[in-house]
């Protein structure tokens, strides 16, 4: 503990009622100690300093002498001298108060030493307060005594009316307390000014000759004792810092001349607690120039730690602590052989239990600024401490052999030293022990001293107390770990304890310990050495416990094969004596063969023991021979060093329209590196593979793996000549019949037998009736859902239509097509899938216009494309069946082809006429339109077949070479389509047959309308705005009405075009129509403008002709009444409207007046 600060007191020799003054004045000032709350500004310093509490001694003058020694502490000796006077008489104070004064000051300054005198003026209680005088000066005793004995601005007197009552009453005292406090500040300062000088002055004269670093060591270390002395802990804290760096720097300049030797060769070096300074004479040796680096550098950082531990630091004490440690550890290594038998690991587990234990009693003190933040480190670095103290316990049980010498165990000789230590030179600099002839015996060996740490020699020479030791300091030190969440240092110890029980053969703590030391490892995901050491340990207990193979025996195989595949070198548990029997392969082969016997599936996901990959990324046939099976090739890395046999390889796909497609291997050895595989599948599909899983099997152990090394996506395309499945549309359609599809079928280059083929639609609006298609071949068989054939030869194409019903979005029709079959001479069932897709719609359009004649029927038909196919035209024909009842002449016929593309119809014209035996019938005929033709791109892939260039033709866009070769049969950058290679003739197209049937038109009553002007007027102008008589005539036949007489009433309209006529008086009317019997009607017309204008459109239509006729308005709502006029081409020219015009045309004659011109042409006048 530091000392106080001593304050000598005074008293002016008075007798009578003063000498009581005097006595309570003293009294009262021991009340008000300790001092608090000093303020230290010093000119060296930049900051303010301030000290919030100091212990002070009063002591009287004559019981203080000098200071004992040279450069000890500045608080040593008497900083402040006090002076208690009683005095108020003004005589009394000339005569002998004031000399005692000046003899006293005599005396003070005789001592030599920095000091600040203080006179205390006591007055009685009773004492009036003099007051000032006007120039602000004190009166009275007071002011003399300031007169006399202040020097310069300084005041040295001071004085205390004491109080009635309580002497020790704050109160009272603050002023003398004030006074007092500057005056220890002002006298600490000084010294701590004259002592800094001091040591710069011994600094400064460190290469001369003479000079003693322990000499110089001592005087600076009494400004840490001064600083400590007044609770400064801060800056005595910067002196020994400043210390050790002057220590550093003297060492690499190997000037130790004033060191003893190393040390460390104590009776009790290995076991006295380093943070006690006591615990040797370490100031008298400093003083005699004797003491040894060793007890030099734990005596300098006793000191630093001591007065961090009062700072409240106590966690960087105990990080300094480990540094320290391990420094002077490997600096001691350095002289081994002249220590005791594990000295080195008897100090360091001495010194970081005395470090945690004085930090653990430091961090148990109330911090006055209530600031507990730094414990949660503390934890940490306190955890390290105690690990490592462990270690030392370890490695003396490993010398011992308590403990195996292998991992996790380390011997002493792990932690050798670095020849690059900063800290410390090597001992070749003269310093070592080696050098000390007296401690060598004649064969040049000295006689190793023993360890005086009893709790250590014990657990040396009793393994039981060694392992209660060692497992309790590895136990605190877990629980120390914990507490501040260091999991992974948890894990490491964990493993410790681990090893022990397998050392020890306690199989069942070891099996236990083992699991969960793999579990932890697991979980944080890290240091796959101790996983695998572990996962060993539980394995080798697993076996002497002589424990079921259960899964969870599984689970540890295959997490050791995991940390095995990763790290092929690291650390084992079968490395010790309880391991011997049996090596790294036939632990291996142990597990292999174990994980064979399990019964129960056990799945591991992405495991590493493999490492998968795809040679290509392409499927292909296995070969010519067996075109139908696919085959890909892949690569399989085996990290472990032994050669292994796996029962199955399967890649499992994901296929869009086949579902899962697997591509397996059997059974087969894999050897250690790189082993390429082909897999093959006997479902057959083409398209895009996604990987869905990729399986390797050992028994039931499944080894999963949801991603290859590259690519996990496969194109899988079918040989040429392996069986095929298309859905195509018929050759003939016929509109009237029932819709269907054709199911192509084609062996390829296989012979298949009992072939099964379902077909699904992929549209809910759509559904095949499989039940009753039809084939030609008489092999073909059919079931409710699905079609069977008995065989097929090499290059055998079958053929099945299949009716459906409903229509598919877009008119494309998407089905699912299934085929199993096996193949000649062999029992392998293969299958199959394919999503075909075909256009039920039609690629082109039909539209008819019929324009009826007295008697003929003229139709119009336009055939057209989709929009989007380009058509070869061969025929159109319309045919009448015998018993139809008219006969159809076609208008042209054309014997070669036409093209139809979505800018270019063809029109065609027939005329029908009705045969006499049939006009009286009721009953309409039904002609059939019959269109052959081709697909311009089916045309192109027929000239094509065979050729290469096809395949890159149906990658190009179809509009960059549909119209060109519709226009010029040609195609750019193709020569091959204009060569005779690819000539093929024209009935050797790829030709289609399209029938629609037509209806005829019946019941039609045809009225021959004629709108003209009389003959008369034919001649006359007609102008516009006037009104022209026309004559409006009708004859009606019954050609196409189904009979030759009777009588209808018919009503008719005049529509005419509002731009150009406009009706005057009667617009309607009817009339009784009769066979060839004409009807005249007169109307007025008027023309709405000028120009060739259209005759109005005149509208026609049934009208009852009577009530009575209301009982065969059945039959007559039938009959349908069609408009012809006759003269509808013809056009009436209107010349403009007669008017006349008056404008005057400004016209200068001679004489310059107007003249008027009158003009008169077409009726203006101008």
């Amino acid at each position: 503990m530091p000392r106080p600060i001593v304050l000598t007191y005074t008293v002016h020799p008075t007798q009578g009622p003063q000498r009581e003054y005097l006595t309570d004045a003293l009294t009262g000032m021991q009340a008000q100690l300790p001092l608090r709350n000093l303020h230290w500004k010093s000119p060296t310093r930049t900051a303010l300093r301030t000290i919030q509490e100091v212990d002070v001694q009063l002591m009287e003058l004559g019981e203080v002498g000098p200071p004992r020694e040279v450069g000890g502490s500045v608080l040593e000796g008497a900083l402040v001298n006090l002076c208690f006077i009683a005095c108020d008489d003004a005589e009394i104070y000339k005569n002998s108060t004031r000399s005692f004064i000046r003899d006293w000051l005599s005396l003070l300054s005789a001592r030599r030493n920095v000091h600040a005198p203080l006179i205390i003026l006591v007055n009685p209680p009773s004492a009036k307060d003099t007051g000032k005088n006007v120039f602000g000066r004190d009166k009275g005793i007071l002011g003399k005594l300031k007169s006399d004995f202040n020097v310069g601005k300084r005041d040295r007197c001071v004085q205390i009316n004491l109080p009635s009552g309580n002497v020790a009453d704050p109160a009272a005292w603050p002023e003398v307390i004030n006074r007092l406090k500057e005056s220890i500040v002002s006298a600490f300062d000084s010294a701590i000014l004259e002592r800094e000088e001091e040591v710069k002055r011994g600094e400064a004269q460190r290469m001369t000759v003479g000079w003693n670093f322990c000499t110089w060591f001592l005087l600076k270390e009494s400004l840490a004792h001064s600083f400590e002395g007044v609770n400064l802990h801060e800056d005595a804290l910067i002196v020994y810092e400043e210390l050790d760096a002057t220590f550093l720097q003297i060492l690499k300049e190997q000037n130790l001349s004033w060191f003893g030797k190393l040390g460390a060769t104590g009776p009790q070096d290995d076991s006295l607690p380093i943070l006690d300074v006591r615990a040797k004479p370490y100031k008298e040796m400093l003083q005699s120039s004797s003491i040894s680096i060793f007890d030099f550098r734990v005596y300098v950082f006793a000191r630093q730690a001591v007065l961090l531990g009062r700072l409240g630091r106590i966690t960087e004490v105990a990080k300094r602590g480990q540094w320290f440690v391990a420094s002077l550890s490997r600096r001691l290594r350095e002289s081994e052989g002249d220590l005791a038998e594990h000295f080195i690991e008897s100090w360091t587990f001495t010194a970081c239990m005395d470090i945690v234990a004085r930090c653990d009693e430091w961090s148990r003190v109330d911090r006055p600024n209530g600031d507990y933040s730094g414990l949660i480190a503390y934890e940490s670095a306190r955890s390290e401490l105690l690990d490592i103290a462990r270690v030392q316990v370890e490695r003396i049980g490993v010398s011992a052999g308590h403990l195996p010498s292998a991992y996790p165990f380390l011997a002493p000789t792990g932690l050798a030293s670095q020849s690059d230590d900063v800290l410390f030179e090597s001992s070749d600099n003269g310093l070592s022990d080696d050098d000390d002839d007296e401690q060598t015996g004649d064969d040049g060996q000295s006689d190793r001293a023993r360890l005086s740490n009893q709790q250590l020699v014990d657990a040396m020479g009793d393994v039981k107390k060694f392992r209660n030791l060692y497992l309790g300091m590895t136990k605190k030190a877990m629980s120390a770990y914990e507490a501040c969440g260091k999991v992974n240092s948890v894990v490491r110890l964990k493993a410790d304890m681990a090893a022990l029980a397998l050392h020890t053969e306690e199989w069942r703590t070891a099996y236990d310990l083992s699991r969960a030391l793999a579990k932890d490892c697991a979980d944080l995901l890290i240091w796959e050495p101790i996983a695998k050491f572990a996962l060993e340990g539980a394995l080798q207990a697993h076996r002497n416990l002589k424990l079921a193979k259960d899964e969870e025996w599984a689970n540890i195989a295959t997490a050791y094969l995991r940390v095995r595949a990763s790290s092929k070198e690291g650390v084992s548990a079968l490395d010790g004596p309880a391991g011997q029997e049996a090596d790294m392969g036939s632990e291996i082969q142990l597990i292999l063969g174990g994980l064979k016997e399990i019964e129960v599936e056990h799945t591991v996901h992405d495991h590493k023991l493999f490492d998968l990959s795809l040679v290509s990324n392409q499927a292909s046939a296995m070969n010519k021979d067996r075109p139908d099976i696919s085959m890909i090739s892949m690569a399989i890395s085996s990290n472990i060093d032994e050669p292994f046999d796996v029962d199955d390889i399967r890649f499992v796909y994901e296929h869009a329209t086949a579902g899962i497609v697997t591509y397996n291997t059997l059974a087969t050895t894999l050897f250690p590196g790189y082993t390429q595989l082909d897999l093959s599948s006997e479902r057959s599909c083409e398209g895009v593979l996604n990987l869905s899983e990729a399986q390797i099997w050992i028994g039931q152990t499944c080894f999963s793996y949801a991603h290859l090394a590259n690519d996990s996506q496969v194109i899988a395309r079918r040989h040429p000549d392996a069986p095929s499945v298309s859905l195509q549309m018929p050759r003939t359609i016929s509109l009237d019949a029932e819709p269907s599809v054709v199911l192509h079928i084609s062996a390829g280059a296989c012979e298949m037998e009992h072939v099964v083929i379902s077909i699904v639609s992929l549209h809910d609006e759509m559904a095949f009736d499989v039940s009753r298609l039809s084939s030609s071949n008489s092999n073909v068989s059919v079931s409710d859902t699905a079609a069977g054939i008995t065989s097929l030869a090499k290059g055998e194409d079958v053929e099945l239509a299949i009716p459906y019903r409903g229509t598919p979005p877009s008119e494309t029709a998407h089905a699912r097509i299934v085929m199993r079959y096996k193949r000649a001479g062999s029992d392998v069932s293969m299958t199959y899938i394919d999503a075909s897709s075909v256009f039920v719609g039609l690629p082109l359009t039909v539209n008819v216009q019929d324009f009826f004649r007295k008697e003929s029927l003229i139709s119009h038909f336009t055939i057209a494309s989709d929009g989007r196919e380009y058509l070869r035209v061969k025929s159109v024909d319309l045919r009448a069946g015998e018993d139809s009842g008219v006969d159809v002449e076609q208008a042209i016929k054309v014997d070669t082809s036409t093209v139809v593309t979505p800018e270019q119809h063809l029109s065609c014209l027939f005329k029908i006429r009705q045969r006499e035996a049939s006009r009286s019938k009721n009953v309409g005929s039904v002609l059939r339109l019959i269109i052959e033709y081709c697909n311009i791109e089916e045309e192109v892939e027929a000239r094509l077949k065979g050729v290469k260039a096809v395949r890159a033709l149906k990658r190009r866009n179809r509009q960059s070479w549909l119209p060109m070769y519709a226009a010029e049969e040609r195609i750019e950058g193709l020569p091959e389509i204009s060569s005779a290679e690819t000539a093929i003739k024209p009935e050797a197209l790829p030709w289609r047959t399209l029938e629609i049937p037509v209806d005829v038109p019946s019941r039609r009553l045809l009225v021959i309308a004629r709108l003209a002007a009389p003959t008369s007027a034919a001649s006359e102008m007609i102008y516009e705005g006037r009104a022209l008589s026309m004559t409006l005539s009708f004859r009606t036949s019954f050609t196409w009405a189904g009979r030759s007489s009777g009588r209808q009433r018919l009503v008719f309209d005049i529509v005419p075009n509002p731009d150009d006529w406009i009706v005057l008086g009667r617009k309607k009317g009817f009339w009784d129509a009769e066979p060839e019997k004409e009807e005249r009607h007169e109307i007025t017309l008027i023309p709405m403008r000028p120009g060739p204008l259209l005759l109005p459109t005149v509208t026609t239509a049934i009208l009852p002709a009577s009530p009575s006729d209301s009982a065969n308005r059945g039959n007559d709502e039938q009959l349908l009444c069609e408009t012809y006029l006759e003269n509808a081409a013809e056009v009436v020219r209107v010349l403009p409207a007669k008017k006349t015009v008056r404008v005057m045309i400004p016209l200068i004659n001679a004489g310059g007046g107007m003249v008027e011109q009158r003009r008169e042409e077409w009726g203006m006048v101008v």
